[in-house]
């Protein structure tokens, strides 16, 4: 793996957000969801199940996204993904495989976007754009995604420019991996 890695959300957060993820992402890892609580504490390395999130995810929109889009990003481009199990990570960090969405219920959670809203996801999500310093941000999140992070943009110096594909409900996946290239080669 090489020269795929790159920065994670360890490196985007202050050490007291990420400390706070880390914690969420446990209590998500422990709410019996997984056959086992896996390991999402990024400091174990142990884990020879990770892979960078841009490979990791296969579904829908990360099929209409070529891998040379992601691996020729204009300087300076970053996808921060919201996460059912992570909450956040940045595109080239090491993740495990897990088989839950924002929209899944466990027995121990309400629905997972809801979850993450209301405990601090979308606050972790506007400190990571403004300790990255982020000077523009393309939203392309699906429903229950962008729910979890509801309120993010409240206070934020950087534009947000939220692009949606009305009536298309789950068909709009394909687009917003077309989109999401666009983004990485700077053409959006």
């Amino acid at each position: 793996m090489a020269g795929i890695e790159g920065p994670g959300i360890r490196d985007a957060l202050p050490a007291a957000d990420f400390a706070r993820l880390v914690e969420l992402r446990k209590k998500v890892a422990a709410a019996d969801l997984l056959p086992a609580a896996p390991d999402v504490d990024p400091a174990s390395k142990g884990n020879a199940d990770l892979m960078p999130a841009y490979l990791r995810y296969d579904g829908n929109m990360y099929r209409y996204i070529p891998r040379d889009a992601w691996e020729s990003r204009v300087a300076g481009v970053e996808v921060a993904i919201v996460s059912a199990l992570y909450g956040l990570v940045l595109s080239r960090e090491p993740i495990r495989a897990y088989g839950f969405s924002m929209a899944d219920n466990g027995p121990r959670v309400a629905a997972l976007y809801h979850w993450w809203r209301e405990n601090g996801l979308p606050a972790l999500l506007a400190s990571t754009i403004q300790s990255l310093r982020v000077e523009r941000v393309v939203d392309l999140l699906s429903l229950e995604y962008r729910k979890a992070v509801d309120g993010y943009r409240q206070g934020l110096k950087a534009p947000v420019k939220a692009i949606d594909f009305p009536g298309l409900g789950r068909a709009s996946q394909p687009r917003r991996g077309m989109a999401v290239a666009e983004v990485l080669l700077g053409k959006r």
